[in-house]
């Protein structure tokens, strides 16, 4: 298989130094590789360094495109939305991009065109976590027996705002699917609530969130010299703490009476490409896909919105598309016509008690907006019917 890198992040390269190495598949094509250049022309001498991107859309440059976060993330979206327009199977960088309604714009798009696109977080496929997502998910005869919480304390070397955002989303990309489905969260900082996007303090922003199968999850920022993330699973019988580190070996600890310690090498980043492959002939076969990439993005916001409301946000994750958005402006136009016919309604009255010309054919102009209004609603004949809606949050990482 013919893999073409478009950017690049020390994620991806570690991926595209995989596909180099592997014997089934090829890194041919590069675009855009900043500092990681040389790297990635000495992991694979034979790669095409493009100039420019539009080669992709033709489809014959490469088989999978995988796609890096950039600094630029405007032209890092426009390029998502051409690639999934022309049917691209795409591996994603998770989160590529801040912006959750870019996520699901996407998400619209790749249903329409049939685009492939997986986010990837490379610490799923790691040994540790998925020993961890093993031992949480047999609540009958597992060591921790029915999931109550679960607790992340992430440390950071930097703790601005895209710093503590992008680690909340890889987090939770990992937790969610232990957790279940979370509609509930409740975000705080130092600065208090009803913040201003300003006032936020980042560096010490705690969520608490909740969901429809009774975990509590709750998630902060710690200031430390180097990066990790230490996950605390509370169960009915016992407890489970993996830290998980940037670089050298996670920590497992499972304590159910007794103490059991594991520790497991850094993550292959081979593991997660056999992962991707895999999944790429059937990219919903019982997997976290792009609208569960889509979800927590929708986390991240809420956060968000939390800390400006000073409350709780409830989510709904509701799927977007062409019909629902239809029925959505149509909803909007029938209110608006309602108000606007009550206006008409003390206006022409007065005005035909004014002697206006004309003025007495105000009942035949607003029916005539009326029933052109109902015979839009024929439109949504055009749309697809609604497939009914899934929930994904329940599926093994």
């Amino acid at each position: 298989m013919n893999f073409a890198l478009l950017g690049c992040d020390p994620d991806t390269l570690e991926l595209a130094k995989a596909v180099a190495r592997s014997d089934e598949h090829r890194l041919v094509w590069a675009h855009d590789l900043g500092q990681f250049a040389p790297a990635i022309r000495a992991a694979s001498p034979g790669v095409l360094i493009a100039e420019h991107w539009e080669g992709l859309l033709a489809g014959a440059t490469a088989d999978v495109v995988i796609v890096s976060r950039s600094a630029d993330q405007e032209g890092r979206t426009e390029q998502l939305r051409k690639l999934a327009q022309a049917g691209t199977t795409m591996i994603v960088s998770h989160p590529v991009l801040d912006s959750m309604l870019v996520y699901y714009e996407l998400d619209m798009i790749r249903q329409e065109s049939r685009a492939v696109m997986l986010p990837y977080v490379p610490e799923s496929s790691h040994p540790a976590w998925r020993r961890l997502a093993e031992l949480a998910g047999d609540p009958a005869t597992g060591p921790l027996g029915v999931l109550e919480q679960i607790v992340i304390e992430h440390s950071f070397v930097t703790r601005g705002r895209s710093d503590v955002l992008h680690g909340f989303v890889r987090d939770m990309e990992l937790v969610r699917p232990l957790a279940g489905a979370i509609d509930k969260v409740s975000a705080m900082t130092s600065a208090g609530v009803r913040s201003s996007p300003e006032a936020i303090n980042y560096g010490t922003l705690s969520v608490q969130m909740s969901g429809t199968s009774n975990v509590l999850v709750r998630w902060s920022v710690l200031a430390a010299d180097a990066e990790s993330s230490r996950f605390t699973l509370l169960g009915t019988r016992g407890r489970a703490v993996l830290d998980a580190v940037k670089t050298g070996p996670w920590q497992l600890e499972v304590r159910d009476g007794q103490t059991v310690t594991e520790s497991f090498a850094s993550g292959d980043a081979a593991a997660g490409l056999r992962q991707l492959v895999e999944r790429l002939p059937n990219a919903d076969a019982g997997l976290p896909d792009w609208i569960d990439a889509c979800r927590t993005m929708e986390l991240a916001d809420a956060v968000e919105h939390s800390l400006q409301r000073g409350r709780t946000i409830e989510l709904f994750f509701e799927t977007p598309s062409e019909q629902a958005t239809f029925k959505g402006v149509m909803s909007g136009i029938g209110c608006l016509l309602l108000i606007a016919g009550l206006l008409v309604l003390v206006v022409a009255t007065t005005a035909v008690h004014a002697g206006v010309p004309l003025a007495d054919y105000w009942p035949f102009l607003l029916l005539g907006v009326l029933v052109i209004f109902l015979v839009l609603q024929a439109l949504r004949l055009v749309f697809p019917a609604e497939s009914p809606p899934t929930d994904n949050t329940k599926r093994s990482p």
